[in-house]
C-alpha cells in the first residue's frame, strides 16, 4: 500500500457532494490517504457555502450538478469570499457549459466520475505544493517588512515567474527559480540581459504595449500575454507588473503566471464539445455549422451541394452477436474508411448512433456526387476485422442536392434521411437520391403517422378476435386479439400497413395500452356469460421494452378485474434476443402473477432455444411460413423438430396459419398442442365471435 502523503498536515478541507454515498467514498478515500486533514461535508451549494464563511477551509472539492446551489454557483460566491480559494471539481458532467464556467471562475482543477483516485490524488499533491507554497509566501510577506532576505525567500518561493528589471535600461537584475527553471535559463544568461535580447517575447510589441500602460497607470495587472522559453516552447500567461523605486533607481517588478496548460485545456473541451468521442470525427453540431457555413458559400457561388446520410445495415447484429466493444470498433473503422475516400474539401461526421453524415461542397455538377459515393460503397466491400473475426458489413445511403431538393440545412438532411431509408427498404448497401417519389411517400408517411396517433380518440381502431383451438380436447381455449384500423380515407388497414411505422415513431405504446385495456374488458364479459376463454395479445418490441410496461399491464388487469391467468402475451423474437435485465425481471414479475408469456412467429428470427429457457416463455407459437407450405418434406420435418425440441424443454407449441384439414391432421399427429388459422375461425368481431362460441356440438367440442 502507497505511504500516507504528508503534505496536509493541519489542512482543512470543505467536501461538498449531494450523492451521500459518494461523499461518504470521497471523505473515506481522503482520510485514508491524506490523515492530517480535517474535512468538513456538505450535501448542497447553499450549505457548502455557509461552512466555507464559518471555517473558511484550505481546499474545496466539489461536485457541480446539485440541488438548491450548484457547485458554479457556490464556486463564485466563495471567489468573492476569497479569490485565492482553490477548488477542485469532482463531477460526472463534462458539458462544455459547465467545464468552461468552472474555468472561467478560476477552478483550478477537476475530475471527471467515475472518480479515478490515483488521478484525484495527484492534483490534490499539487494543491497541497500549492497550498504550502502560498503559506509560505503569505508567511515571508508578513516578515517582509522586517527583512530583505525574507523578501528574497518569498521571491524565490513563489511557483509563478518572477522577475525584476531596471527601468532606464530594461537589464534584467533578478529573477527566481520558477524562472530559470520553467524558461530553461542558467542564471548568468538571464542577470543583465533584457527580455528582448533573450528573445523572450514572442510578440515584442506586447512589450512595448505593456510599458506604455504601465506609465500611465503606474501598473497592470492580468494581461494575458505569450512568451518564448530558452527551447523555443511557447508559453501563454497573464502578466502583472508594477514600478518599484530602490535606491533612487526605478525597477520593474514582474509577475507572470503560466496559464499555458488552462488554455490547452479550454482547446481539449472545445474539441470534445464539437467532435464524436468514438471516432473523433465531427458530431451533429459542428458538422451542421459547417452545412450552413458551406450552404452560404455555394448559394455566392451558385455551386452544387450535397449531404450524404449513411446507416450501416444490421449494425445491430454486430453488438448482440460480438458485443458492444466490437461494435465500437466497427464504428472506428467505418470512420477511418470514409475519411480515406472522401475529397480533402468533404466533411465525414457521426451524428449518432450508426449513422454519418457525409458534406460534399463545391461541387461544379451533379454527377461529381456518384464518383465519391461509388467510393463509399466500394470501401464497404472488404471485411471488416474485428477481435480477430472478419464481418462484412454494407450501409444505406441516402442524397440530397442544393438547390435542387432544398435551401436549408435542416430540410437537406430531412431529404437526406428519407432518400437513405428508401434505399435500406429497397434491399439495404445500395445508394438512394432524394426525388419525387420518395417526396410523395415521406409526406404520406407523416400524414399516416399523425393520423393513427389520432385513431384511438376518433374511433377509429377496432379489435378482432381469433379462435386458438386446443388439439387435446377439440375446445376453443383461447381468443387472439388482432388489431384493425379503419381509415377514414384509405379504408380497412391490415397491421402490415401500419404497425412498423406506429413502432418506429413510438405511436405503438398508447395503441398497445389501448388493445390490452378493450381486449381484457370484452374477455372479461365473455367470461361472465360462462365461456371459460383465455386472452392472447400481440406485443411488438418497443411496447415490451417501454419503462412502464409492468406498471400498465398490471394497471389494466386491475381495472378490468380480470385474473393474470387470463392473459397471454404473444412477443416477437427479436424481443427475446433484445431483453435486457429490466424487461427479464418484468416478465419473471408477471409470470409469477400468473400471466403466461409465447414466442410469436418462431422460425423466422434469430432466437435460439438456449436463450429461450433463460426466459419465463410458456409456448412457441410457429409462423405461418412453415405450417403454408407442409408438404414439402423439408418444411415438415423442421416443424416436428420444432415440436419435439419445444416439448422436451417442457413447451407448448402453437401451430399459426392452419388453412387445411390436412394440415390440421398433420399437426394432430404429430403432438402439436394448439392450431389457430382460417380453418378453426377467421378473425372476427366481438359479436360474431360470440356466436362462433355457442356454436359447438353437443360437449363442448368442435366437431371439425
Amino acid at each position: 500500500m502507497e505511504q500516507p502523503r504528508q503534505r496536509f498536515n493541519d489542512v482543512s478541507l470543505l467536501l461538498v457532494e449531494d450523492e451521500i454515498e459518494s461523499r461518504e467514498m470521497l471523505a473515506r478515500m481522503l482520510s485514508l490517504n491524506y490523515p492530517g486533514i480535517r474535512i468538513y461535508t456538505a450535501d448542497d451549494g447553499r450549505s457548502g457555502l455557509e461552512l466555507y464563511r464559518q471555517y473558511q477551509p484550505d481546499l474545496v472539492v466539489t461536485d457541480i450538478n446539485m440541488p438548491q446551489m450548484n457547485g458554479i454557483a457556490m464556486a463564485r460566491e466563495i471567489k468573492l469570499l476569497n479569490p485565492d480559494a482553490t477548488i477542485v471539481a469532482v463531477t460526472a458532467h463534462s458539458e462544455t457549459a459547465y467545464l468552461m464556467n468552472a474555468i472561467e471562475i478560476g477552478m483550478d482543477h477537476y475530475i471527471l466520475k467515475p472518480v479515478n483516485y490515483p488521478e484525484l490524488f495527484r492534483v490534490l499533491d499539487r494543491v497541497g505544493e500549492k497550498i504550502t507554497l502560498r503559506r509560505l509566501v503569505a508567511q515571508q510577506v508578513s516578515a517582509l517588512r522586517a527583512s530583505e532576505r525574507r523578501f528574497s525567500t518569498i521571491f524565490q518561493a513563489t511557483p509563478d515567474l518572477l522577475s525584476i528589471a531596471n527601468l532606464v535600461d530594461g537589464k534584467l537584475v533578478e529573477v527566481n527559480e520558477a524562472f530559470l527553471k520553467v524558461l530553461g535559463y542558467d542564471r548568468d544568461e538571464v542577470i543583465g540581459s533584457s527580455g528582448e535580447e533573450l528573445g523572450l517575447w514572442l510578440d515584442p510589441a506586447q512589450a512595448g504595449s505593456l510599458l506604455v500602460e504601465l506609465s500611465e497607470k503606474g501598473a497592470v495587472r492580468d494581461i494575458e500575454v505569450r512568451i518564448r522559453s530558452k527551447s523555443g516552447q511557447e508559453l501563454e500567461g497573464l502578466v502583472s507588473a508594477e514600478s518599484i523605486e530602490m535606491d533612487g533607481t526605478p525597477f520593474l517588478l514582474t509577475l507572470f503566471k503560466d496559464i499555458s496548460e488552462r488554455k490547452r485545456l479550454e482547446q481539449v473541451i472545445k474539441h470534445q464539445a464539437q467532435h464524436d468521442v468514438l471516432t473523433d470525427l465531427p458530431n451533429r453540431k459542428l458538422f451542421m455549422d459547417f452545412l450552413a457555413l458551406e450552404l452560404a458559400q455555394a448559394r455566392r457561388n451558385r455551386k452544387n451541394l450535397a449531404v450524404l446520410f449513411l446507416d450501416l445495415d444490421h449494425f445491430k447484429q454486430i453488438n448482440d452477436t460480438l458485443g458492444h466493444a466490437a461494435g465500437d470498433l466497427l464504428l472506428q473503422s467505418v470512420a477511418q474508411r470514409l475519411k480515406a475516400c472522401v475529397r480533402e474539401s468533404d466533411t465525414v461526421a457521426r451524428i449518432g448512433g450508426d449513422e454519418f453524415n457525409v458534406l460534399m461542397p463545391d461541387l461544379a455538377q451533379t454527377d461529381d456526387v456518384g464518383t465519391v459515393v461509388s467510393k463509399i460503397m466500394g470501401v464497404f466491400q472488404a471485411p471488416f476485422r474485428l477481435e480477430g473475426v472478419e464481418v462484412k458489413v454494407g450501409t444505406s445511403v441516402g442524397i440530397s442536392m442544393f438547390p435542387a431538393d432544398g435551401d436549408s440545412s435542416e430540410e437537406l438532411l430531412q431529404k437526406a434521411d428519407s432518400a437513405m431509408y428508401a434505399a435500406k427498404q429497397n434491399r439495404g448497401n445500395s445508394y438512394q437520391f432524394y426525388n419525387s417519389e420518395i417526396n410523395a411517400r415521406t409526406v404520406n408517411r407523416q400524414n399516416l403517422e399523425r393520423q393513427l396517433r389520432q385513431a384511438v380518440a376518433r374511433g377509429e381502431l377496432e379489435l378482432l378476435y381469433q379462435p386458438l383451438l386446443s388439439l387435446g380436447n377439440r375446445r376453443i381455449i383461447a381468443a387472439e386479439a388482432l388489431l384493425r384500423w379503419h381509415h377514414p380515407e384509405r379504408g380497412l388497414l391490415l397491421p402490415d400497413q401500419f404497425i412498423t411505422m406506429a413502432e418506429e415513431t413510438g405511436a405503438i405504446v398508447p395503441i398497445g395500452e389501448w388493445v390490452i385495456h378493450q381486449a381484457l374488458a370484452q374477455v372479461k364479459q365473455w367470461q361472465e356469460k360462462g365461456f371459460d376463454l383465455a386472452l392472447a395479445v400481440n406485443l411488438s418490441n418497443r411496447e415490451f421494452h417501454q419503462p412502464h410496461f409492468l406498471e400498465q399491464t398490471l394497471a389494466a388487469l386491475s381495472q378490468t378485474g380480470i385474473g393474470a391467468g387470463t392473459l397471454q402475451m404473444d412477443i416477437p423474437e427479436r424481443a427475446i434476443m433484445d431483453n435486457g435485465t429490466a424487461s427479464r425481471q418484468n416478465m419473471l414479475r408477471l409470470t409469477e402473477a400468473g400471466v403466461a408469456f409465447s414466442v410469436d412467429d418462431f422460425g423466422v428470427g434469430s432466437s435460439s432455444l438456449q436463450r429461450i429457457r433463460q426466459l419465463p416463455i410458456a409456448k412457441l407459437k410457429i409462423d405461418r411460413s412453415f405450417i403454408r407450405d407442409l408438404d414439402n418434406p423439408d418444411n415438415l420435418d423442421v416443424v416436428t423438430a420444432m415440436i419435439c425440441m419445444s416439448h422436451s424443454l417442457k413447451l407448448k407449441v402453437n401451430a399459426v396459419g392452419v388453412e387445411r384439414q390436412e394440415q390440421l391432421e398433420l399437426m394432430q399427429n404429430y403432438g402439436c398442442d394448439e392450431v389457430q388459422g382460417d380453418l378453426i375461425g377467421r378473425p372476427l368481431p366481438a359479436a360474431q365471435f360470440e356466436l362462433m362460441l355457442v356454436r359447438p356440438a353437443p360437449g363442448g367440442a368442435i366437431p371439425l
